[in-house]
Order: C-alpha cells, then structure tokens, then sequence
C-alpha cells in the first residue's frame, strides 16, 4: 500500500485550520491579501481534492500564521524519510 500525499497535505491544512478556529471563509478572506482569489467552495474543493500547489500550502500557512509546520502528525511512520531512504534498495539497482 502506497502512503496517499494529497491526502496527507490536506490533512495538514485542514488541522492547522481548526486548531487556529479559522473557517474555510476567513482563510478565502486572508487569502486575498496574497492576491489569491478562492471561495469557501473552492477552498472545500482543493482540500478535498487535496491537488494543490506548493506556493497555496506556503499561502495557507502564512495566512494562518504558521511559520513552521510538523510533519510528523500527518505522514505515516512507515514512510522513510531524509537518510532512512538511502538506505531503501533502488528498484532499477538488482537488489
């Protein structure tokens, strides 16, 4: 089973958005600010979808006021990361 990314990044908004107690409107409305144009249902959309460009996950986190994010809540142990993945055997290596 492959660990689902799109899923995991909308995860991440959607709890930075509750733990600051930001609707889906006010974000469209701090959103703004950046130039960026959305309504609450294309917001809903995105988040859903979870198909969304680095540079909005940057201006979402930015319009709730984060200027750091963990990662860990959201992506699953299993998945290696940073120096654990050197160590993962390459498909196309014959191991």
């Amino acid at each position: 089973m492959s660990f689902d990314w799109a899923t995991a990044c909308s995860r991440l908004i959607k709890a930075e958005l509750a733990r600051e107690d930001v609707t889906l409107a006010k974000l469209a409305r701090r959103l703004e600010h950046f130039g960026v144009t959305e309504t609450e249902t294309t917001l809903k959309n995105k988040l859903y979808r979870g198909t969304f460009s680095m540079v909005f996950f940057m201006q979402c986190m930015r319009a709730l006021g984060k200027a750091s994010i963990d990662l860990n809540g959201v992506i699953a142990d299993e998945v290696p990361s940073g120096r654990e993945l050197d160590r993962v055997a390459d498909p196309g290596d014959g191991h």
